[in-house]
């Protein structure tokens, strides 16, 4: 990038359960999600885009580093939350740490160097003291520790941490009002906002007039548990609040906005589009979501590429659209989706994507290692040594295991499964010698698993209409 240009600004907003399957522009005919919509509209939507992981820690540590979890150590949600899942079964995961290591290089600490203010703003959920934001490049931190989700959505008490807040404030709304505080605070050098939102996250609670827009759950696999959907909507209504504080502050055309998830949507509220699998599982619907990208150069407005691309993108790409160098000396799972972007060939298509999750969890997780490899996708599962293999190309929802039909095939991606799991250090689970055939039950999830506020006890504000940035008008709330 010439000197003579402006930095681009960038914001990246990460929403967290979202699943492929929860937005009116990749499919769902229920939920209202017109600023997020409209963004799309305005850049690029990505149909084949993976979380580095199906749980969110390790998603959380890919994405600010560019590396897969195998590679660094973390591959299940950090803290005290999956010892139970993982505890007297056939199979021992490996441990997990505490942290995300601190001699890890995060894209803040990319950023800072080049000059950038950079602000945490919501989850963090990598580590707790010596390893929260501020140990890893960031500015300013708000909200973000060892906590992997709130207690409620609305004040006074969230649960993680804050002082009490007036009664009824919603928490999404909280934090995009912190990122106006940061970005009016910068706005005259460049800035980087990481803006993790802990929607949609259980526990599952909006407003009530919120949930009146969903009468009912609706067809699947479209269809949502009424809060749920509320709670997007909710959700979305603070994407466009940003988007217009960023026009009214004259950045938008210098400001790089992506959103994405963590990882799939929960089954028992939430929706993947038809997808096989869920949160937690390493089939399509726990790692297949939602990534938009508008760049203010950006070739043609409201591309939507079928390219397959990995989280572990978004940190070379950033920075390259930033004009910072990769770090030196360092391995990185990622490419730059510049080319794609701007409708350049050559991008690699036939590059091998891994998902190794050695861990049980709530979810019916046993561990396993996917693979994909151009159209195909292998999955291996270590209790049992079975494989599955898929042509995502015509199978999508993985329906019609080809394992049998293509052993070759089989062999062959196996092979390579096997040297990119060495390639990245994975650790692998071990034999249990004190395994007695019995298994955990496993509690079913309730969406309103909260011990504090629910939204039938929470204050009421008058709903208005806040202008779009564009124009259009949406539903929020103050």
């Amino acid at each position: 990038m010439p000197d003579k240009m402006p930095k681009p600004n960038v914001v990246f907003v990460l929403a967290d359960d979202l699943g492929y399957g929860d937005l009116a522009c990749y499919g769902n005919p229920i939920v209202h999600s017109p600023n997020i919509d409209l963004l799309a509209r305005q850049g690029i939507r990505f149909s084949q885009a993976y979380a580095p992981s199906p749980v969110c820690s390790p998603s959380r540590a890919s994405l600010l580093t560019g590396r897969m979890p195998a590679r660094l150590e973390v591959t299940d949600a950090l803290g005290d939350a999956g010892n139970k899942w993982n505890s007297g079964r056939r199979l021992n995961p490996p441990a997990n740490p505490k942290s995300l290591a601190l001699d890890e290089i995060t894209l803040a600490e990319k950023f800072r160097e080049a000059g950038y203010a950079t602000a945490s703003i919501g989850k963090w959920h990598l580590g707790g003291a010596g390893h929260l934001p501020e140990n890893q490049g960031f500015d300013v931190n708000f909200s973000g520790n060892s906590l992997g989700s709130q207690k409620s959505m609305f004040g006074p008490d969230y649960g993680i941490g804050l002082t009490p807040a007036p009664p009824g404030e919603h928490l999404a709304e909280r934090l995009e009002q912190e990122a106006e505080k940061f970005i009016r605070e910068n706005r005259g050098r460049p800035f980087f906002l990481y803006l993790s939102h802990y929607s949609v996250h259980r526990p599952i609670g909006a407003r009530p007039e919120t949930v009146s827009h969903y009468p009912g759950k609706g067809p699947p696999p479209w269809g949502l548990l009424p809060e749920y959907a509320a709670m997007i909507e909710e959700l979305d209504s603070t994407v466009g609040r940003l988007m217009s504080f960023l026009s009214e502050q004259g950045l938008t055309e210098n400001t790089v906005v992506v959103f994405t998830s963590d990882n799939g949507a929960v089954k028992w509220w939430g929706s993947n589009g038809g997808l096989r699998g869920t949160k937690g599982t390493i089939y399509e619907g726990g790692i297949r979501v939602p990534l938009i990208i508008r760049l203010p150069d950006i070739a043609a407005a409201g591309q939507l590429s079928d390219t397959p691309v990995h989280g572990c993108d978004l940190f070379p790409t950033l920075l390259d659209i930033a004009g910072i160098p990769l770090p030196a000396n360092r391995v990185f799972d990622g490419l730059s989706l510049r080319p794609v972007m701007h409708g350049e060939t050559g991008f690699p298509t036939e590059r091998p994507m891994l998902w190794h999750f050695p861990h049980y969890n709530m979810h019916g997780s046993t561990p396993a290692t996917a693979m994909r490899l151009g159209q195909y996708k292998l999955i291996r599962f270590y209790e049992t040594g079975r494989e599955e293999l898929y042509d995502l190309s015509i199978d999508p929802e993985e329906t019609v295991d080809i394992s049998e039909s293509q052993p070759e095939l089989l062999r062959q991606l196996g092979t390579r499964m096997v040297e990119l799991l060495a390639e990245t250090g994975a650790i692998m689970p071990q034999i249990n010698a004190e395994y007695r055939f019995t298994e955990p039950e496993l509690k079913e999830l309730q969406p309103f698993e909260s011990t504090r506020t629910k939204p039938g006890l929470m204050a009421n504000p008058t709903s208005q209409l806040v202008p779009h940035a564009e124009g259009s008008e949406v539903t929020a709330s103050n």
